[in-house]
């Protein structure tokens, strides 16, 4: 993806009829698409049998951004920073443009580096006034739940959450030495990031999925690469956390609705879904 963009990929939930949104952010060197297609070619979040039949009021979106590129003077979390304000100016544009209602929520879906994208996203619109042009604050305000999908909130076993970093990237192959670099200065940035997201945690719904199986690296050995431990976020309220029998890659990739892990995946979003619209038929959103 080479430049960051929303968008539609499912018909369901026509603009002026949907109840809420779901939103997906790939992970480090994703892509819109790939990134949540199974080996079958299945894309679960746009198969009409899988996330679109049970979630039939909702516009579901992806959201795109490339990070395969770092720039030699630019340090990981300036990146991160601007990838998420773009996150936020492109949500919020796409809302104007396409007439949402303004209290319509959003639920969250991010894999891996996504979900710190998304952090970085919610702290930096929160820290808005209403009175922005574009409203920036709203991206905060109409966020109600989020699932995290093997996001690395901090490090684990003497292993920073920048480390971690470095391991998944290396999985797409040899891994740069410059991003290396700046992922390990830039690591106290990072865990820093995680206390700023902490404290306004109790504002949404919060789910992290965590991977049981390690995964295959390019060298043939096999690695855990974001343990429970890590992919949990400690402090945080209004949280659930729920393992799937996967590897890192495969946390958001389902073939069937009678794929491992599907089940727990959409049930989450079915309730998440329930309270969400209950809380806000009661005039609590």
């Amino acid at each position: 993806s080479s430049k960051p963009s929303i968008y539609r990929r499912t018909s369901s939930g026509i603009t002026t009829l949907a109840h809420y949104s779901i939103v997906a952010i790939h992970g480090l060197d994703g892509d819109r698409e790939l990134s949540w297609t199974a080996e079958n070619n299945k894309m679960w979040l746009k198969d009409p049998d899988m996330l679109p039949a049970t979630a039939k009021n909702a516009r579901i979106l992806t959201y795109g951004y490339n990070t395969t590129t770092w720039g030699e003077q630019q340090k990981l979390p300036e990146t991160m920073q601007s990838i998420a304000e773009i996150l936020v100016s492109r949500v919020v544009q796409y809302r104007m443009r396409t007439r949402t209602p303004e209290d319509r929520p959003i639920i969250f879906i991010a894999h891996s580096m996504g979900g710190i994208i998304l952090k970085f996203a919610l702290i930096y619109a929160s820290r808005h006034h209403r009175e922005h042009v574009l409203n920036y604050k709203s991206f905060s305000e109409v966020t109600k739940g989020i699932l995290f999908f093997g996001t690395p909130h901090r490090g684990t076993d003497g292993i920073t959450a920048a480390e971690i970093f470095v391991k998944i990237h290396a999985m797409s192959g040899e891994i740069d030495q410059t991003l290396r670099k700046h992922l390990v200065v830039n690591s106290e940035t990072l865990e820093d990031m995680r206390a700023d997201y902490c404290a306004i945690s109790d504002r949404y719904i919060t789910n992290c999925f965590f991977e049981s199986l390690p995964s295959t690296l390019p060298d043939g050995r096999f690695r855990m690469l974001v343990p429970k431990y890590s992919a949990v976020i400690p402090g945080a309220t209004n949280l659930g956390a729920i393992g799937l029998y996967k590897d890192h890659l495969h946390l958001v990739k389902f073939e069937s609705p009678e794929d491992d892990g599907y089940d727990d995946v959409v049930t989450t979003i079915v309730l998440m879904i329930h309270k969400i619209l209950e809380d806000r038929g009661s005039g609590i959103c």
